[in-house]
């Protein structure tokens, strides 16, 4: 038992760390800002948190729906953002949860307004948002660079691959939560683990115990082991039903007797 229930924990703890490795560490260092001056978005490390005070968006170029049974269980949207390349910007993408599209939509549109010469009635709208800067895959990057030629953004291709990069900021809500997660599932595989190593050495005691043990003492009644080792194979092979009957046969208890001892079988046989 101590054997199967660790595994399981070293089994749900190592996905854990998997999933969460990379912005469980990312989470424990200094957020790199898109903004500053010194930043270099295509040098942005795997293993960096990046974040950025949003002030202008040029609109979303995916959307990505889950479904369940039909019905909508999440979406999100993937918008156009500028970051620093050192004194100047590139584009770049950004994941958008749908609670905060009205907040994006309302900057793009402040964004086309200030080019346009038109000042807002109030402050500009601004988002702070924090995540991982991860590279796009070629779907997303069809969907990205053709809202790009759509627009007619940029003269060639060349252009357009020099100033637009192929990454998108995978925003989080609570970067923090990351480092628990990583660290919950550390733990979880450790202690798994060690679970799993004191129940194979359980086991293998008492499987040893039980070669050398020779007699099965049912009901203070004693059988030579060998005349019971049908009713184990039945037993380690699930068929419980047949080793008790086997068992009430062997010893003339009832069937209601020699399936109580079936189910507590390590107790005789081991």
């Amino acid at each position: 038992m101590l054997k199967k229930l660790g595994g399981v924990l070293a089994l749900a703890g190592l996905v854990m760390t998997i999933f969460g490795f990379r912005e469980g560490i990312a989470g424990m260092k200094k957020p790199v800002d898109l903004y500053a001056d010194e930043t270099n978005v295509s040098e942005v490390g795997f293993f960096d948190m990046a974040t950025a005070e949003v002030f202008e968006v040029y609109g979303s170029y995916a959307t990505k729906t889950t479904t369940e049974n039909g019905k909508k269980t999440h979406e999100e949207s993937y918008y156009i953002i500028p970051a620093h390349e050192g004194d100047e910007f590139r584009y770049i993408g950004i994941k958008v949860n749908e609670k905060d599209y009205k907040t994006f939509d309302k900057i793009v549109e402040e964004t086309y307004d200030y080019y346009d010469g038109v000042e807002p009635a109030g402050d500009y709208t601004t988002i702070k948002v924090t995540g991982c800067l991860k590279k796009m895959n070629k779907e997303m990057q069809g969907y990205y660079y053709n809202t790009f030629k759509k627009a007619e953004w940029f003269d060639s291709d060349e252009e357009m691959k020099k100033e637009a990069l192929p990454y998108y900021l995978d925003t989080l809500a609570n970067p923090k939560s990351m480092v628990t997660f990583l660290f919950v599932g550390v733990i979880m595989f450790l202690a798994g683990g060690i679970m799993f190593v004191f129940g194979m050495r359980s086991e293998n005691k008492a499987i040893n115990k039980a070669a050398e043990q020779t007699y099965v003492i049912i009901n203070g009644v004693s059988y030579a082991k060998a005349e019971l080792a049908h009713v184990n194979q039945c037993i380690q092979g699930q068929e419980k039903v047949f080793a008790a009957q086997e068992l009430a046969r062997i010893t003339g208890l009832s069937v209601e007797e020699a399936t109580n001892v079936v189910e507590n079988w390590r107790r005789y046989y081991y």
